[in-house]
């Protein structure tokens, strides 16, 4: 008797709350990040802090150089960003020797190298928009990627060397 009972209960319940539409999904609640962690993480070069409104406006600049597309960007308390998160692919280049991006970081306003290929050297570089050289970030597979430079108000370009530094550049467009 009891079964009769519980089954017509459980037909009202999912009628109602097919009626009712669905719920809202509920996010799990966000976890606080304890200050010391961000600290650390700061102290051991692996982030910075850069406050919303500058972030947006001018992305993370100079303080980027140097920096790995990974770095964290400290923007409201424990809530960061990294570079990589919005890049995308502005130019490549390759032939059978090997291939490189040019990636670039809207809201960080950053780019670096990008490679696939094994083998091979690779670097970014930054020039100020007379044509000035202003800087460069290398690296070897199997490295990925370069360390980024600024590229606010600046120029990059992307470029690898399969035979050796210096020997037989190809690089992307300018950006």
């Amino acid at each position: 008797m009891k079964r009769l009972l519980l089954i017509p209960g459980l037909a009202s319940a999912l009628a109602l709350s097919f009626l009712a539409g669905p719920t809202p999904a509920q996010a799990a609640p966000a976890q606080p990040v304890p200050a010391s962690d961000v600290e650390a993480v700061i102290a051991a070069g692996q982030g910075t802090r850069i406050d919303a409104a500058t972030l947006a406006t001018s992305g993370c600049g100079s303080s980027c150089d140097g920096k790995d597309p990974y770095f964290k960007i400290y923007y409201n308390g424990s809530s960061y960003y990294k570079c990589a998160d919005d890049a995308i692919t502005k130019y490549s280049v390759s032939d059978s020797f090997g291939s490189v991006s040019l990636r670039y970081s809207p809201r960080c306003r950053t780019a670096w190298a990008k490679t696939a290929a094994s083998d091979v050297l690779f670097k970014v570089v930054s020039r100020y928009t007379n044509g000035n050289y202003r800087t460069s970030m290398s690296a070897f597979y199997p490295s990925e990627y370069t360390n980024m430079v600024n590229d606010a108000g600046l120029e990059a370009q992307a470029c690898y060397d399969p035979t050796g530094p210096a020997d037989g550049w190809n690089c992307t467009s300018w950006w």
